[in-house]
């Protein structure tokens, strides 16, 4: 990018193009949201505003953060938030990026419960591995009767999810907890949700070096088969869950058999598993029979 004097839209086009020669799967989206970000801009504002030249602070703002895109770095931690179901998040490296394909947890939780205990006026959900906030917070947005317990193991992590609890006005419905485990948590509870880490250890060289390189691996790997944590929720889930409560998670590409063993393994009933945008099977909804 050159330092004469580009508008706005010119800007743009050149970052994409030069994200677009670095690998970027979405450089256009990219560079919007990068030059918007260094210019405090929205991405409408920078195309009503399309034609104004930028001057060298500004372009020089916009070129270091695209200079870090090229370098692989998520845009959610260059601008330090992710949309997710239209709600904004604040995001840090401490915590996985919200991804689009987890909104369909979410969405598919809030229908079972309206479905088997609409009814009632106070609802309670357990989750593992809250990140940033993204499942619970969300979940406290789109169904006011929810009461939320959210574990984490990652200290810094919960503060990221605090945070978001705080600035979506849902903290006092949204108690996330630091521990590894469930213990000290009191049931029963209507579901239990999660995004678990799930990628095998063996796998680690197939992910984008966006992901592998900077986002928090204790989020992503559980073991040699990527079964650790999901096997684990089997196990302790059930002593915790109302009845006709159910457990629902995301799970890995290619992981919906093994999974389903492993539910039934542990006396679970696969009631439900939903393919995500890329039609991939990617929400496993279990009950206890």
């Amino acid at each position: 990018m050159s330092t004469q004097r580009l508008t706005i839209a010119e800007v743009v086009k050149r970052a994409a193009q030069f994200l677009a020669a670095k690998g970027s799967q979405s450089p256009r989206l990219d560079a919007e949201l990068l030059v918007g970000h260094a210019l405090g801009m929205t991405r409408l504002q920078l195309y009503l505003d399309r034609d104004r030249p930028l001057n060298d602070d500004e372009l020089a703002r916009a070129r270091e953060l695209v200079r870090r895109r090229a370098a692989h770095e998520p845009v959610a931690y260059i601008t330090g938030k992710k949309e997710f179901f239209g709600y904004e998040f604040i995001v840090t490296p401490a915590v996985l990026v919200p991804r689009p394909e987890t909104e369909l947890l979410v969405e598919h939780a809030v229908a079972e419960l309206d479905r088997r205990f609409g009814e009632q006026e106070t609802l309670r959900v357990l989750e593992f591995g809250t990140g940033s906030g993204a499942i619970a917070v969300t979940l406290a947005l789109l169904q006011p009767n929810l009461r939320i317990v959210a574990t984490e193991i990652s200290a810094e992590a919960a503060e990221v999810a605090r945070e978001n609890a705080s600035r979506h006005n849902v903290a006092d419905r949204v108690d996330i907890r630091v521990q590894s485990d469930f213990s000290g948590i009191e049931g029963p509870f209507h579901a239990v949700v999660s995004n678990p880490p799930y990628v095998a250890e063996k796998d680690a060289a197939t992910l984008p070096p966006d992901v592998l390189n900077y986002e928090p691996h204790a989020a992503l790997f559980a073991g040699p088969d990527g079964m650790k944590w999901i096997t684990w929720l089997f196990a302790v889930t059930p002593p915790l869950l109302h009845p006709g409560g159910f457990l629902a998670m995301e799970i890995g590409q290619g992981m919906a058999e093994q999974v389903g063993a492993a539910a039934r393994a542990h006396g679970w009933t696969v009631e439900a598993v939903l393919r995500d945008y890329a039609d991939i099977e990617r929400i496993v909804r279990c009950g206890r029979g």
